[in-house]
Protein backbone atom coordinates (compact mmCIF):
# COMPACT_ATOMS: atom_id res chain seq x y z
CA UNK A 1 0.00 0.00 0.00
CA UNK A 2 1.16 3.54 -0.74
CA UNK A 3 2.63 4.84 2.53
CA UNK A 4 1.86 8.50 1.74
CA UNK A 5 -1.75 7.62 1.01
CA UNK A 6 -2.11 5.63 4.24
CA UNK A 7 -0.68 8.49 6.29
CA UNK A 8 -3.01 10.98 4.60
CA UNK A 9 -5.97 8.70 5.28
CA UNK A 10 -5.02 8.14 8.94
CA UNK A 11 -4.56 11.90 9.40
CA UNK A 12 -7.92 12.66 7.80
CA UNK A 13 -9.79 10.14 9.95
CA UNK A 14 -8.03 11.24 13.11
CA UNK A 15 -8.84 14.89 12.37
CA UNK A 16 -12.47 14.12 11.54
CA UNK A 17 -12.97 12.24 14.81
CA UNK A 18 -10.89 14.58 17.02
CA UNK A 19 -13.61 17.14 17.63
CA UNK A 20 -11.87 19.04 20.41
CA UNK A 21 -8.64 19.35 18.40
CA UNK A 22 -6.32 17.98 21.07
CA UNK A 23 -4.62 15.50 18.71
CA UNK A 24 -6.17 12.38 20.22
CA UNK A 25 -9.50 10.58 19.98
CA UNK A 26 -11.45 9.97 23.17
CA UNK A 27 -14.91 8.78 24.11
CA UNK A 28 -15.86 12.46 24.39
CA UNK A 29 -14.98 13.00 20.72
CA UNK A 30 -17.19 10.09 19.70
CA UNK A 31 -19.99 11.40 21.91
CA UNK A 32 -19.63 14.76 20.15
CA UNK A 33 -20.31 13.10 16.79
CA UNK A 34 -23.47 11.56 18.26
CA UNK A 35 -24.59 14.84 19.79
CA UNK A 36 -24.04 16.68 16.50
CA UNK A 37 -25.88 13.94 14.64
CA UNK A 38 -28.87 14.06 16.97
CA UNK A 39 -29.03 17.85 16.61
CA UNK A 40 -28.49 17.84 12.84
CA UNK A 41 -31.15 15.16 12.34
CA UNK A 42 -33.65 16.69 14.79
CA UNK A 43 -33.59 13.62 17.04
CA UNK A 44 -33.48 13.10 20.79
CA UNK A 45 -31.28 10.54 22.51
CA UNK A 46 -34.33 8.65 23.78
CA UNK A 47 -35.78 8.08 20.29
CA UNK A 48 -35.35 4.69 18.65
CA UNK A 49 -32.77 6.09 16.22
CA UNK A 50 -31.04 8.01 19.01
CA UNK A 51 -30.72 4.90 21.16
CA UNK A 52 -29.44 2.85 18.20
CA UNK A 53 -26.89 5.54 17.39
CA UNK A 54 -25.65 5.75 20.98
CA UNK A 55 -25.39 1.96 21.28
CA UNK A 56 -23.48 1.70 17.99
CA UNK A 57 -21.06 4.47 18.94
CA UNK A 58 -20.42 2.97 22.38
CA UNK A 59 -19.60 -0.36 20.73
CA UNK A 60 -17.40 1.44 18.17
CA UNK A 61 -15.44 3.19 20.92
CA UNK A 62 -15.08 0.01 22.99
CA UNK A 63 -13.82 -1.98 19.99
CA UNK A 64 -11.51 0.75 18.65
CA UNK A 65 -10.09 1.61 22.06
CA UNK A 66 -9.58 -2.10 22.73
CA UNK A 67 -7.57 -2.47 19.53
CA UNK A 68 -5.74 0.87 19.43
CA UNK A 69 -5.33 2.28 22.94
CA UNK A 70 -2.20 0.30 23.75
CA UNK A 71 -1.29 2.30 26.85
CA UNK A 72 -4.91 2.16 28.12
CA UNK A 73 -5.07 5.88 28.93
CA UNK A 74 -8.48 6.35 27.27
CA UNK A 75 -6.91 8.34 24.44
CA UNK A 76 -5.93 7.17 20.97
CA UNK A 77 -3.03 9.15 19.56
CA UNK A 78 -1.88 9.29 15.92
CA UNK A 79 0.63 6.45 16.32
CA UNK A 80 -1.87 4.16 18.04
CA UNK A 81 -4.56 5.04 15.48
CA UNK A 82 -2.20 4.39 12.57
CA UNK A 83 -1.03 1.03 13.89
CA UNK A 84 -4.55 -0.27 14.47
CA UNK A 85 -6.39 1.42 11.56
CA UNK A 86 -6.73 -1.76 9.51
CA UNK A 87 -8.73 -3.40 12.30
CA UNK A 88 -11.37 -0.64 12.53
CA UNK A 89 -13.65 -1.69 9.66
CA UNK A 90 -15.73 -4.23 11.63
CA UNK A 91 -16.02 -1.72 14.49
CA UNK A 92 -17.09 1.24 12.37
CA UNK A 93 -19.68 -0.55 10.23
CA UNK A 94 -22.56 -0.60 12.78
CA UNK A 95 -21.87 3.02 13.73
CA UNK A 96 -21.91 4.15 10.08
CA UNK A 97 -25.13 2.21 9.51
CA UNK A 98 -26.77 3.84 12.55
CA UNK A 99 -25.62 7.33 11.49
CA UNK A 100 -27.02 6.94 7.97
CA UNK A 101 -30.34 5.51 9.19
CA UNK A 102 -30.64 8.39 11.65
CA UNK A 103 -29.91 10.88 8.84
CA UNK A 104 -32.92 9.55 6.90
CA UNK A 105 -35.26 11.91 8.72
CA UNK A 106 -38.44 10.85 6.93
CA UNK A 107 -37.61 7.13 7.03
CA UNK A 108 -38.17 6.66 3.29
CA UNK A 109 -34.93 4.73 2.74
CA UNK A 110 -33.42 7.60 0.73
CA UNK A 111 -31.08 10.42 1.73
CA UNK A 112 -31.95 13.72 0.09
CA UNK A 113 -29.28 16.35 -0.48
CA UNK A 114 -30.37 18.09 2.73
CA UNK A 115 -30.19 14.86 4.74
CA UNK A 116 -26.75 14.06 3.30
CA UNK A 117 -25.55 17.56 4.17
CA UNK A 118 -26.84 17.09 7.74
CA UNK A 119 -24.90 13.82 7.92
CA UNK A 120 -21.70 15.58 6.80
CA UNK A 121 -22.26 18.34 9.39
CA UNK A 122 -22.70 15.68 12.08
CA UNK A 123 -19.38 14.17 11.07
CA UNK A 124 -17.68 17.55 11.39
CA UNK A 125 -17.30 18.28 7.69
CA UNK A 126 -17.11 21.96 6.82
CA UNK A 127 -19.97 22.47 4.38
CA UNK A 128 -19.64 26.23 4.09
CA UNK A 129 -18.98 27.55 0.62
CA UNK A 130 -21.20 25.02 -1.12
CA UNK A 131 -18.83 22.05 -0.91
CA UNK A 132 -21.87 19.82 -0.39
CA UNK A 133 -24.73 20.32 -2.80
CA UNK A 134 -28.26 20.00 -1.47
CA UNK A 135 -29.51 19.41 -5.03
CA UNK A 136 -28.15 15.88 -5.14
CA UNK A 137 -30.32 13.05 -6.38
CA UNK A 138 -31.61 10.92 -3.52
CA UNK A 139 -29.20 8.24 -2.40
CA UNK A 140 -30.51 5.03 -0.88
CA UNK A 141 -29.63 4.37 2.74
CA UNK A 142 -27.83 1.20 1.61
CA UNK A 143 -25.79 3.13 -0.99
CA UNK A 144 -24.86 5.78 1.56
CA UNK A 145 -23.82 3.13 4.09
CA UNK A 146 -21.74 1.27 1.49
CA UNK A 147 -20.09 4.48 0.29
CA UNK A 148 -19.21 5.62 3.81
CA UNK A 149 -17.81 2.23 4.72
CA UNK A 150 -15.75 2.11 1.51
CA UNK A 151 -14.32 5.56 2.29
CA UNK A 152 -13.25 4.24 5.68
CA UNK A 153 -12.06 0.77 4.66
CA UNK A 154 -10.85 0.99 1.05
CA UNK A 155 -7.07 1.14 0.98
CA UNK A 156 -6.67 1.63 -2.76
CA UNK A 157 -5.30 5.15 -3.44
CA UNK A 158 -6.97 5.38 -6.85
CA UNK A 159 -10.42 4.20 -5.78
CA UNK A 160 -13.17 6.87 -5.89
CA UNK A 161 -14.21 5.83 -2.38
CA UNK A 162 -10.93 7.17 -1.02
CA UNK A 163 -10.86 10.52 -2.82
CA UNK A 164 -11.87 12.12 0.47
CA UNK A 165 -8.20 11.76 1.35
CA UNK A 166 -6.97 13.40 -1.87
CA UNK A 167 -6.33 12.14 -5.36
CA UNK A 168 -2.94 10.80 -6.33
Amino acid sequence: MDREFLQRKVSAWLESLDHDGDGVITQTDIDTVDDRALKAFGLVATSTQGKALKAASEKFWKDVAGAADTDRDGRINREEFSQAADSFTPAVQPWIEALVVAADSDGDGQLTGEEYKALMVALGTNVDGGSISTGLSPLSVEEAQRSALEAFADNQPYSPATWTFGKF
